[in-house]
Parts: structure tokens; C-alpha cells; sequence
């Protein structure tokens, strides 16, 4: 408790000393001008919390910004007498310009009315907005931007994730989408730069600087075949600002968990720099049990476990982002972070052996308790250029990330059998490394064609040493155990080359690619003297179209094959005893998984509703699912395998509608079925999904919240999870001019949120439930300081103003194409 009260005064006391705000440069009132003007559509309305961003001449350095009111209105105030670039910006139009725009002081320079148009680049991406949240349909991609009502019935990322259509989160608190593996990337990079357990880096970002999630169903050339069927991009913000601002935050749980947060952005003339700090403490119940039904051999007898666990972990993240604009049209930058992760879990695990008729043969207790300390760094540079277009673009990445883990485990095992006493302890150390460099080309012809290519090369090492202990009560020590012991290292390199080529022709949308990947995996068991090399060289095409119909209505096709190489934990053959009757290993045989998808989908928009359907086809051969046998005493035992093949297809559907400017909510229906062939039996089941949520307004500007999820069984390969449901309700308050923000949510409602298999074969039938605490209160509290003009996201390679373009002639307006 000290350590969450001393890091929550120094994120208190950092806010304190930061200047007020800022909306322009600081100058004499009596020396300073004004410029004013209106933006309005092609129709003629004014427009609504457009940005507007200022920048002097010659040198295009950003000055200040401000947002339009109501009937599109702007000012900006406190302005040097000088030259300046007017930039007019929003969501789907193109940016405007007005250039060589004089201030002179004590005056006020009206620039009347700005226009801006639909971009057309964008006119095959459907814009839907709402206060729950914007969505737009691309090629390749759902983009969903993320609002403050969300923000703020959120605590991170994993909050957020939670109430996106399609994306669903497991009992570990890693996500899927439509039922399916991902991976996850943040602004663009792999999530294991920032740790091994995506559930903790999820936790450690908070939910106020997400901007938009991308969920990228039908990945194209652009994205790594590591990165497999489908992709979750977490796209933060990341502010190009003259002066000081950010955002902190604070939420307490009912259940004992602390998280507070800080994200500061300081800019000076052609510098940014970027700092956002993150802590949690969590202290986390779960219960399980298993029932096994065991028969090998005719002989029937039953295990019986239950296990009841405490897991407090402490978490820390910083991270770190420095850009200096080296012109108008380049830009150079850094990134730094380091992460801390701290967890003591302890768990009793009672074990009871059943005989025929269910009376008790024998049992004991196994006392579990497990110290875990781990740190990661990460560091890299890039540069962006922009040509003479806009949409002309060089980006050029490389990052460097390290890990290291130490966990050490006490097993203390009682039993009325005094065969079964036992006293185990083990100590694991890992250390992964990992190197990327990457290059990204957009050159466009004429305005609606471009080509786009690119390179990535990655390199991993991870070095595993696990220690085995017993205690030998005639030495009255711990002896190494060394069968049980193991010294795995993996050494795993990538080389990929991709095109794609993108066009429009009218109301019709194409983009093409090929992605030529080279994949090297080297494994070494050092105990056992094992060495195994999977080589393997893939090429990919992806293909994406799209069509927009009368009313903006628009159909999209795509086609993408992807291939999954197994991971180093799946092929790493040390055997897991920590639960003596569930042994776990990896397999080094593994081959990769071929994944060929279809999808279409089709959106309708009824003015103020917005409606969409989806179907999708996927076809894996040689799936890598686990596999679990059972032998004659009872124990079980899991590893990977490739199984065969696997079909997985289904229907989404789903709607969204604003009842009133404040009242909104979004629906969305899945129907899948998934088959698995070529393992015992095939096995086949078809699964139902729902997703709820809704905001409405309250008395006294109060805000209410209601989400509901429902998850349907679904078929693995030897048996099937059965479904799982939440409700979270909340309400919240904004104040302060919109600047502070308090929210209580109450999650899991009901109470009814687990996680239960079914699994069976010729030899055993087993079922087994898990839950956590997740019903408790969340009391959360965000200010922003500062002014917040946003400026591009990370993570977004096709374009994006990195803090203006400067040109155009004498007072008059120019287009960003």
C-alpha cells in the first residue's frame, strides 16, 4: 500500500508543477492579433469540432490550434504579429489550407469562410459516428475510434477491447476476434516489445490515450504473416503541441486494485516530446475445478481437484517519445520505455482420487507459492518524409527490445498418504531478445492510384533455464532434480518483402498485394543433446475490393491466405510438473498452420442508423490446437499438435443507431460454426455471440452506461467451451469545463462470468470451471491539463500531417492532396 500511496503523490505532484494553459504563443496582449473565420461543408453547414492548426512562415513550426464551435466558428487569440499557414482539418475530408496569412497587432484577421470536401481517397471508407463510437469501414479493416464515454467507463486497454464488436476476451484476458486467435500490435509494433504476458501490457495502457482501435479481419501484403489470420491494432494519441498539456488518472476497485496514470506531451518549436506513465496494483481472486471421469483399460475411477488462488501483482510502464521535425515535410524520432512487473500468487490445489462408486481412495494438498519478477526495455528510431504529395510518403523503422523474467515456485505437498508428501522447488530464469528493422514506400499516381512496398527483418532469441528441486530428507536438503530440469534456447529470424497496388475507378475500390516471407526457427534442448531447424519460405496474396453503392451503402469482398509458425513455448519439449496430475509440454515437431479466409460485407446507412452484415470463410490445414490424453494411472497429459483441418465460418451483423444527440446505442449478432477434422472424432458446433451497449443522458448532465456480452460455446479440438455472460453497468459526470471527469462502474452484475470445457475421448470425460472475481466497483477520475489539439496517431503508415504543410499563395486557400 506504501508503494501505490508514494506513486500515486509523485504522479499528483508532477501535475502540480506543470504551467496552466496556452492557447497560442505567450505574447503582450497590446502586441498580439486574432484570426477568425468559419468552416463549412460543401453543402454549406458549418462543421463541428473540425481541428484548426497554426503554423509560422517559413519554417511551418506549429504555433497553436483550437477547434470550431457551433456553425463552425474559430478564433485564435494571443497570435504574434507575423506570417502564417491556416490548416482546416476533420475526420474524412481532405485538409484545407489558407496560406500567407499576415497578423498585425491589436487587429483581428478575418478569414471568412473555409470549405472543405469529402476526401476522395475516402469515399471507400463508410464514416459512422456516434458519442459511442466512430467506425470506419476501409479495404482491409474496421477502425474504430475510440470516445470519451468509452474512455471513461474504461480503466485500459483491455477495458476497451472488452466492448469493441466481434473482439472477445478469455479467462486469461487475451483477446479474439469472431472466436479467433490474434495478434496484437500497438501503433504499429508487435505487443511483445512491451512484455510477454499481453494481459499485463493490456492492464499498463490506459484507457484515455487509446484513439483508435483497427481491427484488421482480412490483413493485407503490408502486415507479417507472424502477425496471422487477424490483427488488433491499439493506436495511441500522440499530440504535436506548442507548450504543455496531457491527461492523468486515477481508479480504485472495490476488489483492491490501484491504477493510476499520467501521459504529458511538451513541444517546443520543431520538438515533441511525449511521456506517458502508468502503475497498477491488483490483487486478484479465482477459483477452479476439474472433475475427470477416468476408464483406460475398462477400469473406471474419477479425479477430483479444486484450486483456490490469491495473484497480487504490481505493474509499472513508462514510456518515452522524442520528435524533431527536421522540416516542414521530414521528421526524425525515438521512442524509450521500461516496464516492471512484480506477482505473488498462492494457490491450494487439493487433489482427490475417486474409486468406481466415488468413495475416496486417496488425496492431498498441494500448497503453491509462486514469486515472479520481470523487466523489459524497449528503444527505437524512425523517419518519415513526405514528398511533393502528401500521400508520397518514406518510412523507415528500427526497434530494439529486451526481457528478462525470474520466477521461483514452492511446492508443499501434504497428504494422510505418506507416499504422497512431497517438498519441490522451481527456479526458472528467461531472457529474450529481439531486433527489427522495417522500410515502408507509398508512391501514388495521379489521385486515386498508388504503390505502395515495403521490408521487415526480425530477430528473436529467447534463452530458458528451469531448474527442478527436491527435498532429500537424508541430506536434509534440496537436490537438483535433473530429469525434470531444462535448458531451452530458440533463435527465430524473418526476412519479408511485400507490393500492393491500390486504384479507384469511380464507385469501385481494388487493392492487390504479394508478400514473400522467409521464416527460420532453431531450437535447442542443451540437457538433452536436441536440436531441430524449421525452415520455411511462404508467399502470400492478399486481395481486397470494395464498392460503394447510392447513399454512401457500400460492399466489400476480400480474400487473404496468412500462415502461423508455431511459437518457441508450443515447440519447447520441457514437461510441465508443477500440477503432478496435469503435465504439460511443447512439441518441437510442430508444423506451420495455412490459413485461407473469405469475407463480405455489406453496410447500410438509414439516416440515423447504420446497419452491417458480414459473412466469412476459413479454412486452416494443419491447425495447432492442444491436445490432452490421458493415461492408465489418471494423469493427463497436454501437448500441441497439428490437427488436421479446421472450417470456420459464420455471420455478423449488427446496428447502430442515435436516438437522440446524447442517447445512442450499438447491437451487433454473431453466428459461427466452427468443425475440426482429422483428430479422434471430428467435432463440430455452432456458437452464438451478442454484444450490447448503450449511453444515455441523465439528470444533472449524468451520463448512463449499460453493456452486455454473451459468448456461445464453441467446438476445440476434443471437446467444446461453453459460453460465458457479463453486464456492466455506469454512469458519469463531466465538470470543470469538460476537463475533469468521474465515473463508477459496476462490473459483472450478476455474477455469472466463467469459463467451462467439456472435453472427451475413448479413455476419460472430463469438465472443468474457472472463474475470477469480477464483480466489483471501479470509481475512476481523469483531468486534462493543458490544451489538447491532436495531432497523428502512431501506428498509421498511409499518411497523416505530422504537424503541417506549409505553401500556397498570396492569402489563399490550397488543398493536402
Amino acid at each position: 500500500m506504501f508503494r501505490i500511496l508514494t506513486y500515486s503523490f509523485l504522479l499528483a505532484g508532477s501535475l502540480l508543477c506543470l504551467p496552466g494553459r496556452s492557447h497560442a504563443q505567450q505574447s503582450n496582449p497590446q502586441e498580439a492579433g486574432t484570426i477568425t473565420g468559419t468552416v463549412r461543408d460543401a453543402d454549406g453547414k458549418g462543421v463541428d469540432f473540425a481541428s484548426v492548426t497554426l503554423l509560422s512562415l517559413p519554417d511551418s513550426t506549429f504555433v497553436g490550434g483550437a477547434q470550431t464551435e457551433a456553425g463552425g466558428k474559430f478564433s485564435l487569440g494571443n497570435i504574434r504579429p507575423g506570417r502564417y499557414t491556416v490548416n482546416v482539418s476533420f475526420v474524412g475530408y481532405t485538409e484545407k489550407g489558407v496560406g500567407n496569412v499576415r497578423v498585425q497587432a491589436g487587429e483581428t484577421t478575418e478569414l471568412g469562410v473555409i470549405s472543405i470536401r469529402l476526401d476522395s481517397e475516402t469515399l471507400d471508407e463508410v464514416v459512422v459516428e456516434s458519442e459511442a463510437m466512430d467506425i470506419q469501414y476501409d479495404l482491409d479493416k474496421t477502425i474504430f475510434t475510440v470516445s470519451d464515454n468509452i474512455k471513461s467507463m474504461s480503466t485500459n486497454a483491455s477495458d476497451v477491447l472488452e466492448q469493441i464488436p466481434m473482439v472477445e476476451l478469455d479467462q486469461e484476458g487475451v483477446p479474439s476476434v469472431m472466436g479467433q486467435g490474434v495478434s496484437v500490435l500497438i501503433d504499429g509494433k508487435p505487443s511483445r516489445i512491451y512484455g510477454d504476458n499481453i494481459e499485463t501490457v493490456l492492464k499498463l495502457i490506459p484507457s484515455g490515450l487509446i484513439e483508435k482501435i483497427e481491427v484488421v479481419t482480412s490483413p493485407s501484403a503490408r502486415y507479417s504473416t507472424e502477425e496471422g489470420g487477424i490483427v488488433l491494432n491499439i493506436i495511441t494519441k500522440s499530440e504535436y503541441l506548442s507548450g504543455v498539456s496531457g491527461i492523468a488518472n486515477l481508479s480504485v476497485t472495490s476488489n483492491n486494485t490501484y491504477s493510476p496514470s499520467v501521459n504529458v506531451n511538451i513541444a517546443r518549436r520543431k520538438f515533441s516530446f511525449n511521456n506517458s506513465i502508468a502503475f497498477e496494483y491488483d490483487r486478484d481472486l479465482s477459483s477452479s475445478n476439474l472433475f475427470r471421469e477416468n476408464f483406460p483399460a475398462g477400469n473406471v475411477f474419477f479425479t477430483d481437484q479444486t484450486r483456490d488462488g490469491t495473484d497480487e501483482d504490481q505493474d509499472f510502464s513508462y514510456n518515452g517519445n522524442l520528435y524533431y521535425n527536421i522540416t516542414s515535410k521530414s521528421r526524425i524520432g525515438a521512442f524509450f520505455g521500461l516496464g516492471h512487473d512484480t506477482e505473488n500468487e498462492d494457490e491450494t490445489l487439493i487433489t482427490r482420487f475417486l474409486d468406481e462408486g466415488q468413495a475416496l481412495d486417496s488425496a492431498y494438498t498441494r500448497i503453491i507459492d509462486n514469486r515472479e519478477n520481470s523487466w523489459n526495455y524497449r528503444a527505437g528510431i524512425d523517419f518519415d518524409k513526405t514528398f511533393s504529395s502528401e500521400d508520397h510518403i518514406l518510412n523507415l523503422e528500427a526497434y530494439y527490445s529486451t526481457r528478462s523474467d525470474d520466477d521461483n515456485m514452492h511446492f508443499d505437498q501434504n497428504s494422510e498418504w505418506e507416499s504422497m508428501e512431497s517438498l519441490q522447488n522451481q527456479v526458472s530464469t528467461s531472457d529474450d531478445v529481439g531486433f527489427t528493422v522495417e522500410g515502408d514506400y507509398v508512391q501514388p499516381f495521379g489521385e486515386k492510384s498508388r504503390l505502395e512496398a515495403g521490408f521487415r527483418a526480425d530477430w528473436e532469441t529467447d534463452e530458458n533455464v528451469f531448474r527442478a528441486e527436491y527435498f532429500d530428507e537424508s541430506a536434509g536438503e534440496f537436490l537438483v532434480n535433473d530429469a525434470l530440469s531444462n535448458d531451452f534456447t530458440s533463435l527465430e529470424s524473418d526476412y519479408s518483402l511485400y507490393g500492393m497496388y491500390r486504384t479507384e475507378l469511380n464507385r469501385f475500390s481494388l487493392q492487390g498485394g504479394l508478400r514473400l516471407e522467409k521464416s527460420v526457427l532453431e531450437t535447442t534442448q542443451h540437457l538433452l543433446d536436441q536440436y531441430y531447424k524449421t525452415d520455411f519460405l511462404n508467399l502470400v496474396p492478399t486481395l481486397n475490393m470494395s464498392y460503394r453503392l447510392q447513399n454512401n451503402d457500400n460492399v466489400t469482398f476480400s480474400y487473404s491466405r496468412r500462415v502461423r509458425t508455431p511459437r518457441w513455448h508450443e515447440l519447447n519439449p520441457f514437461v510441465d510438473y508443477s500440477d503432478p496430475e496435469n503435465i504439460e509440454s511443447g512439441n518441437p515437431e510442430l508444423k506451420p498452420e495455412f490459413i485461407n479466409s473469405f469475407e463480405a460485407s455489406y453496410n447500410k446507412f438509414v439516416k440515423q442508423f447504420n446497419l452491417y452484415a458480414s459473412v466469412f470463410y476459413r479454412h486452416s490445414n494443419d491447425p495447432i490446437q492442444r491436445i490432452r490424453t490421458v493415461d492408465t494411472a489418471g494423469i493427463s497429459y497436454t501437448n500441441f499438435d497439428n490437427v488436421g483441418s479446421e472450417r470456420y465460418y459464420g455471420l455478423e451483423t449488427g446496428m447502430g443507431a442515435d436516438i437522440l444527440p446524447e442517447w445512442n446505442f450499438r447491437v451487433s449478432v454473431g453466428v459461427r460454426k466452427n468443425e475440426v477434422f482429422g483428430f479422434d472424432e471430428d467435432n463440430q458446433t455452432t456458437a452464438f455471440t451478442s454484444n450490447l451497449s448503450t449511453f444515455f443522458p441523465l439528470p444533472f448532465d449524468f451520463k448512463g452506461y449499460v453493456f452486455a456480452f454473451y459468448q456461445g460455446p464453441r467446438s476445440i479440438a476434443q471437446g467444446r467451451m461453453k459460453g460465458n455472460f457479463i453486464t456492466n453497468i455506469g454512469v458519469r459526470k463531466s465538470f470543470l469545463n469538460d476537463r475533469a471527469d468521474f465515473s463508477i462502474r459496476f462490473s459483472d452484475v450478476f455474477n455469472n462470468r466463467q469459463w467451462s470445457m467439456d472435453l472427451q475421448n475413448n479413455f476419460y470425460n472430463q469438465t472443468s470451471t474457472y472463474q475470477r472475481q469480477s464483480r466489483y466497483l471501479t470509481f475512476g477520475f481523469s483531468y486534462t491539463f493543458g490544451r489538447l489539439q491532436e495531432g497523428r496517431e502512431r501506428g498509421e503508415r498511409n499518411g497523416g500531417n505530422d504537424g503541417g504543410m506549409g505553401g500556397g499563395g498570396e492569402g489563399e486557400e490550397f488543398e493536402m492532396d
